[in-house]
C-alpha cells in the first residue's frame, strides 16, 4: 500500500516489543473508528462513515507496512514459511480489509442500500483479524524478538 500521493510507506524503526505494543494500541484506535462508522451507518450519517474511515486510512496503511515488513519478516526469517503459515494467512487479510474499507467509503458517498451490510462486514472482519493477530501472531513475534535481544 502506498501513502498519500503514491509515496511508499516505510516501516517504522522500532524494536519488536515496542512495535507490538504500538500495533495493539493501533488496533484499538481502528476498532473505535470502525465502530463509530458502523454506528453512523446505522443512523444513515454518510458523512460520518466516510470521515471515520478516511481518518484511519493512513494509520491502517502504516500499520500494515509495519506488520508485513517487520513482524512477518521476523516470523518467516526465524521460522520459515511453513511454520509461519498461520501468520501469512492472517496477514493476507490486510488487502481484503482495506478493499472493504474503500468500498464502504464509496458507498457512503451516496445513499446506498448496501452501506449498513458492508460496514457490519468490515467491523466483523477487522475484529476477527485483530483478535487473530493479537492472540496468535503477536505473542509468537514477541517471543522471537525477545530471544534475539542481547542479554
Amino acid at each position: 500500500m502506498e501513502g498519500a500521493g503514491g509515496a511508499a510507506i516505510r516501516p517504522r524503526k522500532m524494536d519488536v516489543e515496542a512495535l507490538l505494543g504500538t500495533l495493539v494500541k493501533e488496533h484499538g484506535v481502528m476498532r473505535g473508528a470502525i465502530g463509530r462508522a458502523k454506528d453512523a451507518a446505522a443512523r444513515g450519517d454518510l458523512h460520518a462513515v466516510s470521515a471515520e474511515l478516511r481518518g484511519i486510512d493512513p494509520l491502517f496503511r502504516q500499520h500494515v507496512a509495519d506488520e508485513e515488513a517487520q513482524i512477518l519478516g521476523l516470523l518467516v526469517g526465524e521460522l520459515g514459511r511453513e511454520r509461519a503459515a498461520e501468520a501469512i494467512r492472517i496477514f493476507q487479510q490486510h488487502r481484503p480489509i482495506y478493499q472493504l474499507m474503500l468500498k464502504v467509503r464509496e458507498l457512503a458517498s451516496r445513499p446506498s442500500e448496501g452501506l449498513r451490510e458492508s460496514e457490519a462486514e468490515l467491523a466483523e472482519l477487522f475484529e476477527l483479524h485483530a483478535r487473530a493477530e493479537e492472540s496468535a501472531v503477536f505473542p509468537r513475534a514477541a517471543s522471537l524478538g525477545a530471544a534475539r535481544r542481547p542479554s
